[in-house]
């Protein structure tokens, strides 16, 4: 058997949802909607509704988090797993940390982040970009971070707080 000659200096990578590191972290639990028939995925962005400590996938309201922690739910779906959530579901969404999410098109670190408000998912835009997009609204204090993904693959998102705080969440 032959000496190990290289050693990892970062963990294995992981699932969408999923924490990156061990970085301080806030997280919130909301009750879970659906955003028309989009429902909350682990990895992507929720926002806030009317309703008292309920969020949706995507929207236009207050960004609420990102949906974490997939391993606390069982898989819907039975033989063909899916990682959404069943709408009124507890959910947990991380507004501060390093998230693992699936990006829908190639990221860089100066790449902004951005979701698709009719169903959470993220990708990027260019530095200095002004629009998010049609369809898209930019994550508040957030950045991609540690390297590149393409297409499809997983990105690591550093959530720096909220930018509009819902109002039971300023106090936190």
């Amino acid at each position: 058997m032959p000496f190990q000659k290289t050693v990892n200096t970062k963990l294995a990578f992981g699932l969408p949802g999923e924490f990156y590191d061990n970085t301080p972290r806030r997280c919130r639990t909301y009750k879970m909607a659906a955003n028309g028939s989009a429902l909350p995925t682990f990895g992507y962005a929720c926002t806030v509704t009317a309703n008292e400590g309920e969020a949706q996938a995507g929207g236009s309201n207050a960004f609420a988090g990102i949906l974490v922690n997939p391993k606390e739910h069982a898989l819907r779906g039975g033989i063909a797993p899916s990682m959404e959530l069943t709408a009124g579901t507890v959910g947990t969404l991380c507004s501060f940390g390093h998230v693992i999410v699936t990006v829908t098109a190639a990221v860089t670190e100066t790449s902004l982040p951005v979701y698709n408000t009719a169903t959470g998912a993220i990708s990027g835009v260019a530095a200095g970009s002004s629009s998010a997009g049609t369809g898209n609204a930019f994550i508040p204090n957030a950045k991609f971070v540690f390297h590149a993904a393409a297409a499809g693959g997983l990105a690591v998102l550093e959530l720096n707080g909220f930018a509009n705080a819902p109002a039971a969440a300023s106090g936190n």
